[in-house]
C-alpha cells in the first residue's frame, strides 16, 4: 500500500494477517531507504515494526495511550499516524522530529528523549484517567536496558503493588534475558525458551495448529514452567508475566495483546526482537554502530570527532596516570570501545544508570582511585543530586567528560547540551573547562588528573576537531588561566570558549574590527587576573556562550565587575530561557541569534 495515504491507524483493523505482514515489510523497506537520506535511529526502529503494527491493530490510539520510552524507536508509529509523507524532513530544520513530539500528533502521548521514564509516565497516566473518569488503556513500551533504570524500577514497584490500577508493559528485549534464575535446570529452560531459533520456530506451529490446541499447549508450558522455575522479578513485584514471545510474529503478538486486554491486573508482555531486522549489517551489529546512522554524504570529513579526541587522549594519559572509566551505556557514542578492550579491568559499563555512576565514582575517588566519568551533557542532568551531594559537597576528585556540549542539532530539545555549565557552575568545588582544539583537550585532561584534585569538567561539542589520530599525543603543562586567542588594537574584547572562538574571530574580521579575543578555557573559576588586565582599559565587552548564561560565564564576569565597581559596556550572546528544537547546527544557531551575522550585528552596535 501507499504509506503516504495513511491518515490514522484505524485502517489496520480492516486488514488481514497477510496484509498486515505485507505492510510490515513495506514499512521496513521504507525506513531503510528513507534513513539513507535523512539519517536517524535505524536498528531500534527496524526491530519494532511488527510490535507497533500489532499495538495499533488491537488498541485504539489515542484513547488507549501508547507510551514509548525514549521515543527513538517509534518511526512506525509516526507512519501509522499519518506522517509518512513528512519523513523526507526527518530530523531536518523545521521538519519531523526524530522522537515523540507532542506538537506533531494527538497520538504522541509521551515526549521524552531520556530512557527509563515510560513506567513513571504510565503510572501518571493511569491516575490521570482515574481523576478524569476516562476510559482507555495505558501501554508502556520499554527496552531491556531502560527497564533496569532506577526510575523504571521505582515505578514498577509501585504499580505492581497497586490493586486499583492496571497497566500494560511491553518489554522489548533485543539483547538479554531480564529474569534472574537459580539452578542449572531453570537456567537451561530460560536459555531454551529465550533462544531466538526456538522462538522463531514457534511461528511454524502457530500457523499449522488450531488456536484451541495452541491454548492447551500454552497452559501446559506454563504449568511445567511453574514446577521447574522460580518466579521472575515481575511476578515477584505483582505482575502477570507473559513470554517471552517472538516480537516479529504478528499473529502471536495480536493474540497475546488481545489476551492481555482482558486481564484485570497489571501485566508484562516480554517480547524478543531482532534489533536492525531487515538490514543485514544492522542485524549483525553487536556494539551499536547502527543504533543511529547519518545520512549518506560524499564529503570527505576532516579531522576526528571530539569524542575520539578525548578517548585518544585518555588512552595516552595512562602512561602517566592509570584511570578507571565508569561508562553509562555510551561506549560507542563516546568512542571508548578501544579503551574498554585495552583496559578491561579499569572499565565498567553500568548501563543507563547515571545517578548510580556518580555515587560509585564518588566512593572510588574517596578511596583514591582516579575516575573518568564520560556523560552526554543532556544525560549529566539526570545525576544532579548525586553529583552535588556525593561529589561536589565533599570535593571528590572525579573528572567528567561532558560530551555533546552545546547545540546538538538534529537530536532536538531533549538532547541539547545547554545546561551543564549552569548545573556544574552552581556546585561548590567544581572546575569547569572547555578546550578550543585537540591539543588543549589533551592538556586539560592531563591537568585535570595530574595537576589538581577538585571535581573537574571537560566539556566538548558534537562536531569534529583537527587532529591526526596517527600522531603521537603529547601533554603540555598548563595553568588554570585564560589566554589571548588574539590581541587586537581596537577597544573591543570578545570573550568565549571552545570552538566558538573561530566564529568570534571570523565575525570580528568581517566587521573590520581588530578585536581582542579571549579564550576563557577555564569557565569556572574565572581568571580574575586576566579580567583585571582586560578591564583596566577603556573597552567594550561581548561574552559569547553556546549555552544558557544563567549560572554561566557572563554572570560571573558581571559579579566581578560589580565587586570592583567597573562600568564598562558589556553585552552577552547566549541561549537562555528557551527550548531549542531540532535542526541543522547552522540553522539552529541562526534561529537562536547566535550565528556569525548576529555576532557582527552585536559588534557594530557595541562600537557605535
Amino acid at each position: 500500500m501507499n504509506l503516504f495515504d495513511i491518515k490514522d491507524p484505524t485502517f489496520l483493523k480492516n486488514l488481514s494477517l497477510t496484509e498486515l505482514e505485507d505492510l510490515s515489510e513495506d514499512i521496513r523497506s521504507f525506513l531503510i531507504e528513507s534513513l539513507k537520506k535523512t539519517g536517524g535511529h535505524l536498528s531500534s526502529n527496524l526491530g519494532t515494526v511488527e510490535l507497533i503494527i500489532a499495538l495499533h491493530y488491537v488498541f485504539n490510539s489515542p484513547k488507549d495511550a501508547i507510551i514509548f520510552d525514549v521515543g527513538h524507536q517509534a518511526y512506525t508509529h509516526k507512519i501509522l499516524t499519518g506522517r509518512a509523507k513528512e519523513f523526507e524532513s526527518l530530523r531536518q530544520t523545521d521538519g519531523l522530529s526524530g522522537y515523540i513530539n507532542y506538537k506533531e500528533s494527538i497520538h504522541d502521548m509521551w515526549e521524552s528523549g531520556h530512557a527509563g521514564t515510560a513506567m513513571s509516565a504510565l503510572y501518571g497516566l493511569l491516575y490521570a484517567k482515574m481523576m478524569k473518569n476516562e476510559d482507555g488503556e495505558g501501554i508502556a513500551v520499554i527496552g531491556d536496558a531502560s527497564i533496569m533504570n532506577g526510575m523504571s524500577v521505582e515505578a514498577l514497584n509501585l504499580l505492581g503493588n497497586d490493586p486499583n490500577k492496571r497497566g500494560i508493559i511491553i518489554l522489548n528485549d533485543n539483547q538479554m534475558s531480564i529474569s534472574k534464575s537459580v539452578g542449572s535446570l531453570s537456567k537451561a529452560l530460560i536459555r531454551f525458551r529465550s533462544n531466538k531459533v526456538v522462538i522463531k520456530s514457534k511461528r511454524i506451529w502457530q500457523r499449522i495448529l488450531p488456536d484451541i490446541i495452541l491454548r492447551i499447549l500454552s497452559r501446559i508450558k506454563r504449568s511445567v514452567r511453574t514446577l521447574l522455575q522460580r518466579k521472575n522479578i515481575f511476578e515477584d513485584l505483582g505482575y502477570m508475566y507473559i513470554g517471552p514471545i517472538d516480537g516479529h510474529d504478528l499473529k502471536g503478538l495480536i493474540y497475546n495483546l488481545k489476551r492481555i486486554s482482558k486481564i484485570k491486573k497489571s501485566v508484562v508482555l516480554h517480547i524478543i526482537t531482532d534489533k536492525g531486522k531487515g538490514h543485514k549489517d544492522a542485524e549483525n551489529d553487536s556494539i551499536g554502530t547502527y543504533h543511529g546512522v547519518s545520512k549518506v554524504s560524499h564529503k570527505v570529513k576532516e579531522g576526528i570527532t571530539w569524542s575520539q579526541c578525548i578517548a585518544a587522549g585518555l588512552d595516552q594519559l595512562q602512561t602517566f596516570k592509570e584511570t578507571f572509566v565508569i561508562m553509562p551505556a555510551m561506549t560507542v557514542g563516546t568512542k571508548m570501545d578501544n579503551f574498554e578492550k585495552k583496559y578491561p579491568n579499569r572499565y565498567f559499563d553500568i548501563g543507563i544508570a547515571e545517578e548510580h555512576g556518580a555515587t560509585m565514582a564518588a566512593m572510588m575517588a574517596h578511596q583514591g582511585v582516579p575516575v573518568f566519568y564520560p556523560l552526554y551533557a543532556t544525560f549529566s542532568q539526570r545525576a544532579f543530586d548525586q553529583i552535588l551531594n556525593d561529589i561536589a559537597r565533599s570535593n571528590h576528585h572525579v573528572v567528567f567528560g561532558i560530551d555533546r556540549a552545546g547545540i546538538v542539532g538534529e537530536d532536538g530539545s531533549t538532547h541539547q547540551g545547554l545546561f551543564d555549565v549552569s548545573m556544574f557552575g552552581l556546585m561548590p568545588n567544581f572546575v569547569i573547562t572547555m578546550p578550543y582544539d585537540a591539543q588543549e583537550a589533551f592538556d586539560l585532561l592531563y591537568y585535570g588528573f595530574v595537576n589538581q584534585s577538585h571535581p573537574f569538567v571537560i566539556r566538548y561539542p558534537r562536531g569534529r576537531v583537527s587532529h591526526d589520530i596517527k600522531e603521537d599525543i603529547k601533554f603540555n603543562t598548563i595553568k588554570p588561566v585564560w589566554t589571548y586567542f588574539k590581541k587586537g588594537i581596537d577597544p573591543l574584547v570578545l570573550i568565549g570558549y571552545g570552538p566558538s572562538l573561530d566564529l568570534l574571530k571570523d565575525a570580528a574580521d568581517q566587521s573590520g574590527i581588530d578585536a581582542t579575543i579571549i579564550n576563557a578555557r577555564f569557565i569556572k573559576p574565572i581568571d580574575e587576573h586576566m579580567l583585571k588586565d582586560i578591564l583596566s582599559k577603556d573597552v567594550k565587552v561581548l561574552v559569547y556562550e553556546e549555552a544558557s548564561n544563567i549560572g554561566g560565564l557572563y554572570p560571573m564576569i558581571l559579579k566581578y565587575m560589580a565587586k570592583h565597581e567597573l562600568k564598562h559596556k558589556i553585552v552577552e550572546m547566549s541561549i537562555t530561557d528557551m527550548v531549542v528544537e531540532h535542526g541543522h547546527y547552522q540553522d539552529v544557531l541562526k534561529k537562536c541569534h547566535m550565528d556569525k551575522d548576529s555576532i557582527i550585528k552585536h559588534i557594530k552596535d557595541l562600537m557605535k
